[in-house]
This record gives structure tokens, sequence and C-alpha cells, in this order.
């Protein structure tokens, strides 16, 4: 794994219109006790990219998400693992989802591990429905609050119980208007 962790820890947040697609930080604590382990390893493939040195983006991958209703799902790509502890300590995030509801929004991965369950996606935390603000063809959400789900806590290696607030999401969605 490449290790982009220079200053992995440091508390740098997105700029005033984040990057297209979904930022996230994951849980500032963990990624400070990364950045101390001397096997530290980090890696953003296949649409993910770390920026600002502490925050991965995932790419756009279309989806549903109709943002007159505020219903649907976004799709995002790309590939994040973090590891230390001589491997013993493995975080994958795999294709995230942010699939919306009326009164709810649930943050789903890939499942990468532990396959054979006829759901291929892992509900990792819940966000509270926010409008969007239009922003240069794009919605933008900036700091979207979110809590561990209960299923999410296995890829943390139950170290945060379900419920646990993580660091917020910002995501700048395409218009799908124009297309």
């Amino acid at each position: 794994m490449t290790d982009y962790l220079e200053d992995f820890a440091s508390t740098a947040g997105p700029a005033a219109l984040p990057p297209l697609g979904l930022t996230w930080g994951l849980k500032r604590s963990f990624i400070s006790y990364l950045s101390r382990l001397p096997d530290r390893a980090v890696s953003a493939t296949r649409g993910a990219s770390v920026i600002e040195s502490s925050l991965f983006n995932f790419s756009p991958d279309g989806g549903t998400f109709d943002p007159q209703t505020g219903l649907g799902t976004m799709r995002f790509r790309g590939d994040v693992r973090l590891s230390g502890h001589y491997g013993m300590m493995f975080v994958h995030i795999a294709d995230p989802w942010i699939e919306f509801a009326a009164d709810h929004a649930t943050f789903s991965i890939a499942k990468t591990q532990g396959l054979g369950s006829e759901n291929p996606r892992l509900p990792l935390a819940m966000l509270d429905v926010a409008a969007p603000t239009p922003a240069g063809g794009s919605y933008v959400w900036d700091g979207l609050p979110i809590a561990l789900a209960p299923e999410g806590t296995s890829i943390f290696d139950d170290q945060y119980p379900a419920g646990q607030p993580m660091d917020p999401l910002f995501i700048r969605y395409p218009d799908p208007a124009r297309g």
C-alpha cells in the first residue's frame, strides 16, 4: 500500500466547495492513532483519492437520486484501505453509496469480506436527511453528521459502538438534469 500519511492526522477540512464526489475523514481520533503507527499503510485506488492529507474522496458513479424529491441512491466508486499493527488492524471502505429515504439516509459500502450473504452491501453509518445546496451544476451537502450503524461496527473491529458519531460527510453530486 502507498503511504500518504505525511501529516495524516491534520485537522484540515474541505474547501468552500468540496471536490466532486463523497469526501470523508472517517474519524479524527482513529486517523490520529493510525498516523502514529510505525507500520501504518494507506491506499486510495479505483476512483478514490486522498485529499488535503487526511480526507478521502470517492468519485461519483451514477445512481437514482432525484433532487426534486430528495429520494434515491447516490453511488460512488473507490477503494480505501488502512492498516497497521502488522496487518492485525485493517479497515476497508469500497464503493460507498448514500441511500436517501424520507426521514434518514444510509451510508453503505461494498462487502469485500465475508461474502455469502444475499446482500452485497454493508450499512456502515446512518445520516439525518438534509437539503442540499445547488452550486456550480451540482448539489452540495456540507458536513453531514453521521453515526456508525450496528452492522458497521465490524469495519472498525468493534472498537466503536453503534451510534458512535463519526466525522461528517461532504458530498458534491452532479445535477442529474445536466446529464
